[in-house]
């Protein structure tokens, strides 16, 4: 005996787990944020008969689903070069090659020669879009039937491989492709694409507690992520504020990422500052960590300096690292600064001035409607490459009264949500 529960989108099937759920597929999609719990929940309510029981389920959207997935790297451009850097290796030939009667013998030569000609990555987007659009307003016959392939209009080759490998129904490939090739993240993200974002995807796993009591226990930890990505900022401040954007605008992200720590809950801290980020990260490199690395540089000369510093010193990141600046914005082209005399002029401070703080509400930088102007402090030198240019370090005034806004606006807006 068995139980069986689907993760579903309309009339899709997505993905189908056996007694228990696969945390590694469970996690792609969902965060832990997504699990519902509903008591005396009655399956149908016009039914006299219906008992009540407690339903156990985790529920998200399409739109949540692709951030999370691009969060995680899982991205459409990425799956393009990897499917075009081994197609011959990932697509799962065989269902609709047997179905030609074609020798087995001569499968590999086969293969490669039809891949040359039929498949493009373009070309499989549509096919899939095809075949996932009519899933989800029909879902799919078991196994499918001969005039599926009619109404899907069906007609490439990407088509037909992607189809007879469904039909087939074999968990050696997902959709045409070789998981052990191709993750199946990645093919997950692609199918996402032809849903509607507002689409809920739901997995309600309720039943497989008559599989085994510690079942649903180990369903509620399935969206459990430990592999989180580790992101270096340069003070408390942006650690801070960060969290709380993250937290408050993308919860459904917010338990991929780690922020480094600048105290050790004992009373022990550390500095701050871009200086250490850089020697973090050049010890985390040379290490040969496998672990997700995100460097977040403030906009200004420092920043700037260093990030610059990272990518004079070593050429090729591996892929695990990234380094950023906080973005520039059209408000930093002219914003205030004081210059040495007391005067006001606007100015662009991008790589110059621009700290966490600078992204904050206007609310948060304002007083009386005016910004608060930036200072100018010292002039330096700066190597990108083989350039050299020359810029002022600068920082926005009245920062600890920004500090107290900020924390005021955060305690009001996490009181508004536990009101709701």
């Amino acid at each position: 005996m068995s139980e069986y529960v689907d993760i579903k989108i309309r009339n899709l099937s997505l993905y189908w787990f056996r007694n228990y759920l696969q945390p590694d597929i469970v996690h792609f999609l969902f965060s832990k944020n997504d699990y519902k719990c509903i008591p005396d929940y009655i399956d149908n309510p016009d039914d006299e008969n219906s008992e009540k029981n407690t339903k156990y389920m985790y529920i998200t959207t399409v739109q949540k689903a692709k951030e999370r997935l691009d969060a995680l790297g899982y991205t459409i451009s990425r799956f393009e070069t990897l499917f075009n850097q081994s197609r011959n290796e990932a697509i799962d030939y065989s269902p609709f090659l047997f179905k030609l009667n074609i020798d087995y013998d001569s499968y590999e030569e086969i293969i490669k020669k039809r891949i040359d000609k039929y498949v493009t990555f373009k070309k499989w987007i549509n096919s899939i879009n095809k075949i996932i659009k009519y899933e989800l307003k029909h879902g799919r016959s078991y196994p499918f039937i001969n005039d599926d392939k009619e109404k899907m209009g069906i007609r490439t080759e990407c088509g037909k491989i992607i189809y007879y490998s469904l039909k087939e129904d074999l968990m050696e490939s997902f959709y045409g492709l070789k998981v052990e090739v191709i993750p199946i993240a990645y093919i997950l993200r692609l199918i996402l694409e032809s849903c509607e974002p507002v689409d809920e995807i739901i997995l309600d796993f309720t039943y497989l507690s008559a599989w085994a009591e510690y079942a649903i226990p180990k369903g509620r930890l399935a969206a459990e992520n430990d592999e989180k990505t580790i992101v270096l900022v340069e003070g408390t401040s942006d650690k801070e504020i960060l969290e709380f954007a993250i937290a408050k605008f993308y919860p459904h992200l917010s338990d991929l990422f780690y922020f480094m720590d600048f105290e050790d809950g004992y009373g022990g801290k550390k500095g701050g500052g871009a200086s250490l980020i850089v020697t973090n990260l050049k010890a985390f490199y040379f290490s040969k960590l496998k672990s997700k690395f995100i460097a977040i540089f403030d906009n200004d000369v420092e920043g700037y300096q260093s990030k610059c510093s990272l990518e004079n010193d070593i050429k090729n990141w591996s892929d695990n690292i990234k380094i950023f600046l906080y973005p520039q914005d059209k408000l930093f082209k002219s914003y205030p600064t004081l210059l040495p005399n007391g005067t006001i002029c606007n100015d662009d401070i991008n790589k110059k001035a621009c700290s966490i703080e600078l992204y904050l509400p206007d609310s948060i930088i304002k007083e009386n409607e005016v910004f608060y102007p930036i200072e100018w402090e010292a002039r330096r030198k700066i190597k990108n490459g083989s350039d050299e240019e020359y810029l002022y370090q600068g920082v926005i005034t009245h920062k600890e009264e920004i500090k107290k806004k900020f924390i005021s606006m955060r305690k009001k807006l996490n009181q508004e949500i536990n009101r709701l």
